[in-house]
């Protein structure tokens, strides 16, 4: 006795989703009135709409413009549209710092800075964060430290400046500062500013 061989073939099954469920009852209409095929529909409507409405909560706030855009730097690729581009230097409550120039290779740019105090570890610190407030849009989500790269007497420093929020679009800008007798010039790669 084969115990194999005991029935009739059945074709194999194949595996539907609860889309595919919903499609052959819903839209077959064996055995489904009207009435049946329009609640399921509305189900998959109102489905669809909390949906649309639960990824719009999920989206922040968008910042409204507050400075026109400028044309001498490009725009960073990931910045919203409608939103304006550094230099954010011309904002209320930021210094503005003069233009700074892009050194040979295209990679970094530099410049010159105000004076805002006698050198040392206050005044590099400072400096920095007239850089930042040129090219971020919110220099506050940045920890900065500031090294002094001559053993103390902190003609040549550098700044680290750190996402607090870990994100990862820059994680970080560094800066490098230099004491001109007055007040740092200093540089940093166009790539890390442009983004921040």
């Amino acid at each position: 006795m084969d115990v194999l061989a005991s029935g009739p073939e059945r074709p194999p099954r194949t595996r539907r989703g609860p889309t595919a469920f919903l499609r052959s009852r819903s839209l077959s209409g064996r055995g489904r009135s009207r009435r049946a095929r329009w609640t399921v529909a509305a189900a998959g409507v109102l489905l669809s709409l909390g949906v649309v409405a639960s990824l719009r909560s999920a989206v922040g706030p968008v910042e409204a413009p507050s400075a026109p855009r400028s044309a001498a730097v490009p725009t960073p690729p990931g910045l919203a549209a409608g939103l304006p581009g550094p230099p954010y230097d011309r904002l209320p409550g930021r210094t503005p710092i003069p233009r700074p120039t892009r050194l040979p290779g295209g990679e970094r740019v530099a410049g010159s800075l105000p004076a805002v105090g006698p050198i040392g570890e206050r005044t590099a610190t400072a400096s920095a964060q007239l850089v930042l407030g040129r090219y971020c849009r919110r220099p506050d989500r940045y920890a900065l430290a500031v090294e002094d790269g001559t053993g103390g007497g902190w003609r040549r420093s550098r700044a680290l400046a750190v996402r607090v929020d870990r994100s990862s679009d820059p994680p970080w800008v560094v800066l490098e500062l230099t004491w001109t007798g007055r007040a740092y010039a200093w540089s940093g790669r166009q790539v890390q500013l442009s983004n921040c």
